[in-house]
Parts: C-alpha cells; sequence; structure tokens
C-alpha cells in the first residue's frame, strides 16, 4: 500500500488527494470488515479504537519509509525492521535487504509508468524474495569497511 501510496503522489495536484482517500477507504474498510468477520469483534466502538490505533500506525510507517527513501538504505531498512519484521532482534538481514531493495526497484518502476496505466490498476506486484541475488553481491563499500576494521585491530 506504501509503494502505491508513493506513486499516486506523483499524480496531478487535482487528482492525487482523491486517489490517495479511496486507496485508503478501501484498506480502512477491508480492516473492518476483517475485525468483524475473522475476530468477531461485534461492538462499534472497539472497532473504532482498533482503526484509530491502525491508522496511528499507518502515519507512523509513512513518516519512516518517507525519511528512508530520503536519507538511504539503512534509515529504510530500519522502518521496515520495525513495521514488518515487528523490530525483533531474530530478524534474518538478507530478507531485510531483500523488501528494502524491492521497494526501491518497485517504486522506481512504477516512476516510469503513465498515470493512465497505474490508473487501470494492472500492477502486479512481484515477490520480495526476488531481489536475493541482489543482495547477495557483496559491495566495494563493505569491503572496505571491513579492511579498515581489520587493519585498526592489528594495531
Amino acid at each position: 500500500m506504501y509503494i502505491l501510496t508513493v506513486r499516486l503522489r506523483a499524480f496531478p495536484a487535482a487528482h492525487a488527494p482523491i486517489w490517495h482517500q479511496h486507496l485508503l477507504d478501501h484498506f480502512f474498510y477491508g480492516a473492518e470488515d476483517r475485525l468483524t468477520r475473522e475476530h468477531n469483534i461485534q461492538a462499534r466502538s472497539i472497532r473504532n479504537k482498533h482503526l484509530k490505533d491502525l491508522f496511528a500506525q499507518w502515519r507512523g510507517l509513512l513518516v519512516g519509509y518517507d525519511e528512508g527513501l530520503i536519507k538511504g538504505d539503512a534509515v529504510l531498512a530500519t522502518a521496515v525492521w520495525r513495521n514488518v519484521f515487528g523490530g525483533g532482534e531474530e530478524v534474518e538481514l538478507v530478507g531485510l535487504g531483500q523488501v528494502v531493495s524491492y521497494m526501491r526497484g518497485v517504486i522506481k518502476g512504477l516512476d516510469g509508468m503513465e498515470d493512465a496505466e497505474v490508473a487501470e490498476g494492472g500492477i502486479v506486484f512481484g515477490d520480495p524474495r526476488s531481489q536475493r541475488k541482489v543482495v547477495e553481491v557483496r559491495s566495494r563499500m563493505m569491503d572496505s569497511l571491513l579492511k579498515e576494521e581489520v587493519d585498526v585491530s592489528k594495531k
């Protein structure tokens, strides 16, 4: 949903807020329906409390991911770690890297699409696991950092 939200922001100013609101409405109608059907929460006041909490989480996710898009992969990975992996200590770093790489790649791909293509809704999202080979490539920067660490430990 976040990736699509990023692309909808690029729509003309007169259209972007409407598209974004409809996406949010659709998501929250579905969430409310699941609260009723799957969790048997019949009281509207309790559902509303859960939906307000979910909306607060969504707003936090937006801020965290937006900051990551601007400041770099380490910041984006931190936001993904909190929001997707629950901030747990046992996160698989390759999986985290796959999600970050996937997000950047899909956002770039959507940026290259015309607004009409996006509006038609024929977008098919792939699998973040497809990024495994990309994530496993050793970077020159990482090699230089590891070399510096070894050089410092020798002194």
